[in-house]
């Protein structure tokens, strides 16, 4: 009987952290007030894979993209068309720990189940701003939902964290650019999630994450050090995360019916 009990209490567990797999369409009021609780880093990260993994780095790397107030803008200007919406910024001084603490939470409600705290601040949010909806930005690292991991070498994931470039060196690229494979990579990437969640009580209507398309940034100096990324190569490959970024919006927007 003790382990049959067990067995519905898993059950309704795993029922509870599914709940909101499924997209719920929300209806909001032409005049409605959508909360924006963006945590974002600034930085874009670069991470390299060398040959036979010898070589391997990440690096950081400050940039005046603003990818935070660009997938604002994006949110907000897809949404004007559909009503007199007001938006409320939520957070917006909050600490580097508090945002990063911020967005493992939300992964976990998008892949698992919503955290208490997550869904604590959520409802005061609401309440306080009297929000009839919220959207969250984040980024992850795919070391924390592998499934949705863009790179692989073999069977073995590579992990990557928020938003940049990923590069490969191969022992044979260059030997012929006819070969499909065996070539060197230079790919830009967006671990970003957008998420709408309906404000009462606060539970998940819909997400999306940036999609792995895997863009190759072209005319890539690999012949420079890798080490150090110059300006040119930066801007190369913002307008890519960009684009991977804004589908994530309009995805998530399409998915929660705020979006035809």
């Amino acid at each position: 009987m003790r382990m049959f009990r067990s067995l519905l209490i898993l059950i309704a567990v795993t029922a509870i952290g599914c709940a909101g797999s499924q997209p719920v369409r929300l209806q909001l009021p032409p005049s409605a007030r959508i909360g924006i609780l963006n945590v974002l880093g600034s930085q874009m990260t670069h991470i390299h894979v060398g040959t036979f993994r010898f070589g391997s780095f990440t690096n950081l790397y400050d940039v005046d993209w603003d990818i935070p107030a660009f997938m604002n803008r994006t949110i907000e200007d897809d949404l004007k068309t559909r009503g007199s919406y007001t938006f409320i910024p939520l957070e917006l001084n909050a600490s580097a720990d508090w945002k990063q603490s911020t967005a493992s939470r939300i992964l976990s409600a998008v892949n698992a189940w919503m955290p208490r705290d997550l869904r604590t601040f959520l409802q005061q949010a609401a309440e306080q701003y009297r929000l009839d909806a919220i959207i969250t930005v984040s980024s992850y690292n795919s070391a924390m939902w592998q499934e949705n991991a863009c790179f692989k070498i073999g069977k073995a994931v590579v992990n990557t964290d928020g938003y940049g470039l990923f590069t490969r060196t191969r022992a044979l690229s260059g030997i012929s650019n006819l070969v499909p494979v065996g070539q060197n990579q230079a790919t830009a990437y967006a671990n970003i999630i957008v998420a709408v969640f309906e404000a009462q009580p606060a539970s998940l209507a819909a997400y999306a994450e940036a999609p792995c398309t895997q863009p190759e940034v072209p005319d890539f100096p690999w012949g420079s050090d890798l080490q150090v990324l110059g300006p040119a190569v930066l801007k190369q490959v913002r307008p890519y995360v960009e684009r991977l970024s804004a589908e994530a919006v309009r995805n998530a927007l399409t998915n929660a019916g705020l979006l035809p």
